[in-house]
């Protein structure tokens, strides 16, 4: 798959590049693991390796929208405005403050020390408190004017509206794509060596079974039969078939009315046994064929 992969390089990114979205590139990758499945089960060497492939390649296909994709995202921005706008009621506060505090200052000083220098009765002390406190009220509305005069302005801000698009980066993809691809050939190539090992270890066997010293023997005279071109020799050696049935517990059955029930049956001018059937303690292991006969 990572040679067909290869091949397609050029192809796929140029796909890619297009795409520019995470979900358009899981689409691309998609269509490309198909492809990718359909030639490589065309060139697989057993069904195994076929199922294998198409259930990994399942597996790759539903992690694609996982595959980390993300390249530079752009921020597109509108509506964005500040203004600095200064509160109405703030200055008429401030003056009003400002020309209260002058007013007070004035109110309380002035008398206060004309009345200091022309008397020094009783009386004079309940004006300089007047006075004296209408010099402090002053002063506390200065204060506050000039704490009013230094506050922050407002602001008015128009919220701005943003628009964040996240491009794929091709290269990022088709690399983590390619490893994924490189891992499912991995995958197929150690199923390919564990079914070649399975084979070798099969050899020697029939039906998944060890081949025993008398089978061996019985095969071997048999095919020495067959080459020997002597008919009387042949025969010999196919009667043997029946003794090593018999040491299997599998007995040899031919023909006749009590054993009807073991043959299909055809007919024929006389009875005879075409092919024997084989029993083991009582049970039919497979029907034999005979002529019924007149």
């Amino acid at each position: 798959m990572i040679e067909i992969l290869e091949k397609d390089k050029n192809k796929l990114l140029t796909e890619l590049s297009a795409a520019a979205t995470a979900e358009k590139a899981v689409s691309v990758l998609d269509k490309e693991l198909d492809k990718l499945l359909l030639r490589h089960n065309e060139h697989a060497g057993s069904d195994r390796e076929r199922e294998a492939a198409s259930y990994m390649v399942q597996a790759v296909r539903l992690s694609l929208p996982l595959m980390d994709s993300n390249g530079k995202a752009k921020v597109w921005e509108s509506g964005v405005e500040v203004k600095e706008e200064v509160d109405g009621s703030f200055k008429i506060s401030f003056f009003l403050l400002l020309i209260l505090g002058v007013a007070l200052c004035v109110f309380g000083a002035g008398p206060m020390l004309m009345e200091a220098f022309i008397a020094a009765e009783e009386k004079v002390r309940d004006t300089v408190l007047l006075h004296g406190g209408a010099v402090i009220g002053g002063m506390v509305c200065l204060y506050f004017s000039g704490y009013m005069y230094a506050r922050p302005k407002k602001k008015k801000v128009t919220k701005k509206d943003q628009q964040v698009e996240i491009r794929i980066d091709a290269d990022k993809v088709y690399r983590n794509f390619r490893n994924a691809i490189l891992a499912v050939d991995q995958s197929i190539d150690e199923i390919r060596a564990a079914a070649q090992r399975e084979e070798q270890e099969k050899a020697g066997t029939i039906d998944g079974k060890e081949v025993t010293q008398s089978e061996l023997d019985l095969f071997s005279d048999l095919l020495a039969a067959a080459y020997s071109g002597d008919p009387e020799f042949a025969l010999e050696k196919v009667e043997q078939i029946k003794y090593f049935l018999h040491k299997n517990q599998i007995e040899v059955v031919d023909y006749s009315k009590d054993t009807a029930q073991f043959f299909d049956l055809m007919p024929g001018t006389a009875p005879a046994t075409i092919r024997p059937a084989l029993v083991a303690q009582g049970g039919l292991l497979r029907k034999g064929l005979a002529a019924k006969g007149r």
